[in-house]
C-alpha cells in the first residue's frame, strides 16, 4: 500500500489487541505470541515472536521493544515505560494504539485522494506510447509497431527513468545525513500546493504525538523531543522539538513553541488557555484533532486542483492523438 498506511495500520491493531489482552488478563508474553501467530510473515511478526519470547524470560516489554528501533519508535518506548513504571500498562498501549489509528486515518485519506491523480499522470505518460503504437499497427504492420513501442519505451528510459534514479540516489544519499535531511525537507515544505499539505501533516503528527506522550505522563521537555522526530519532517523536529530546553528551563510550553516560525496563532493561543486552565492535557489534544481536521482539508484541497488539471491535460493529448490519427488515416 502507498504512503505506509500498511504498516500503520499494522501497528495500530498489535497495540489496540496487546491492550484488550492485558484487559482481559492475558500475559504480555502470551499476548504477543498469540498476535504474532495470527500475522503474515514479516519483520513485525518475527520481532514480536521474539519479544514475546523475552518478556516471557523476565524482560521488560519497553526494553526488549528498544532492541528494534526500525519497527518500534522511540515515542512507543516512552509511553511504554511511563506504563509499565505508574501500573498503567493498559493505558499505555491504548494510547498508543490511538496515535497508529489516527496516523493511519491521516494516511489512508491521503493515499485516497491522490491516487486518482497518480494514475491519471501514469495514463498522460503512456497514452501517447499506446496510441502512436495503434496508428502504427493500423498503418502499417504489427512487426513496426512492436518495434516503434521498443524505441518509445528506450525513449522514455532516457528521458524519465535515468533522471529519476538519480535523483532517487541523491535523495537518499543526502537523507544519511542530518544537515542533508534538513535541506530537503525545507525544500518539500515550499512546494506549490504539496509543500502546505506536507507542513500540516508534520504539524498534525506532532501535536498528537505531545497530546499523547504527555497524557501517558512523559516529562514535557522529552514529550517535545520525541514528537519533532514523530512529526517526520526535520525542519519541524528542529524548531519545535528544539523547545524542550526552554521548557526544561522553566518557560512554558506556548511561549517555547511560540519562537518557532511553523507553529500557528491559533495553535499557540490554545495552548495558553491549557496552561491558564491546568488543562494541558486535554487541551493538547484538542489541538491535535484541530490541526488533524486542517490537514485532511489540505489533502483534499490539493487533490480537488491536481485532478481536473490530469484530466484537462489527458484530454488535449487524447484528442491531438486523435486527430493525429484521422489526419493521417485520411491523407492522400
Amino acid at each position: 500500500m502507498f504512503f505506509g498506511t500498511a504498516q500503520a495500520r499494522e501497528r495500530a491493531e498489535v497495540f489496540g489487541g496487546l491492550a484488550a489482552m492485558v484487559r482481559a488478563g492475558v500475559s504480555m508474553g502470551e499476548s504477543l505470541t498469540a498476535l504474532a501467530g495470527d500475522m503474515r510473515p514479516s519483520r513485525m511478526q518475527a520481532a514480536l515472536l521474539r519479544v514475546g519470547h523475552e518478556v516471557s524470560g523476565g524482560r521488560t516489554f519497553s526494553t526488549c521493544l528498544q532492541e528494534h528501533p526500525e519497527i518500534f519508535s522511540s515515542l512507543t518506548v516512552a509511553m511504554l515505560q511511563v506504563g509499565e513504571r505508574g501500573g498503567g500498562l493498559e493505558q499505555a498501549l491504548r494510547g498508543i494504539a490511538d496515535y497508529h489509528e489516527r496516523d493511519f486515518e491521516l494516511r489512508s485519506l491521503l493515499q485516497r485522494e491522490l491516487t486518482y491523480p497518480i494514475i491519471l499522470f501514469a495514463a498522460i505518460l503512456f497514452i501517447p506510447l499506446i496510441g502512436r503504437l495503434i496508428v502504427v499497427w493500423v498503418t502499417e504492420t504489427l512487426l513496426a509497431a512492436l518495434l516503434a513501442g521498443a524505441a518509445a519505451l528506450l525513449l522514455y528510459a532516457l528521458v524519465f527513468g535515468v533522471p529519476g534514479v538519480l535523483v532517487y540516489l541523491l535523495i537518499r544519499n543526502a537523507r544519511q545525513s542530518t544537515a542533508g535531511r534538513l535541506r530537503l525537507d525545507r525544500i518539500k515544505l515550499r512546494l506549490p500546493l504539496v509543500g502546505k499539505v506536507l507542513r500540516k501533516l508534520a504539524l498534525a503528527r506532532f501535536c498528537r504525538a505531545l497530546a499523547s506522550l504527555y497524557s501517558a505522563g512523559v516529562l514535557m521537555g522529552t514529550s517535545l523531543r520525541l514528537a519533532g522526530q514523530a512529526s517526520g519532517n526535520e525542519v519541524v523536529a528542529r524548531e519545535l522539538g528544539g523547545g524542550a530546553g526552554a521548557v526544561e528551563a522553566g518557560a512554558g510550553l506556548a511561549e517555547a513553541l511560540g519562537k518557532s516560525s511553523v507553529m500557528p496563532n491559533t495553535v499557540l493561543q490554545m495552548l495558553r488557555t491549557g496552561e491558564h486552565t491546568g488543562e494541558v492535557d486535554a487541551m493538547a489534544h484538542n489541538v491535535a484533532d484541530h490541526l488533524e481536521v486542517e490537514a485532511q482539508t489540505a489533502i483534499k484541497q490539493m487533490a480537488v486542483t491536481v485532478t481536473p488539471v490530469s484530466v484537462v491535460i489527458a484530454g488535449v493529448i487524447v484528442a491531438l492523438m486523435l486527430l493525429s490519427f484521422y489526419g493521417g488515416l485520411y491523407s492522400f
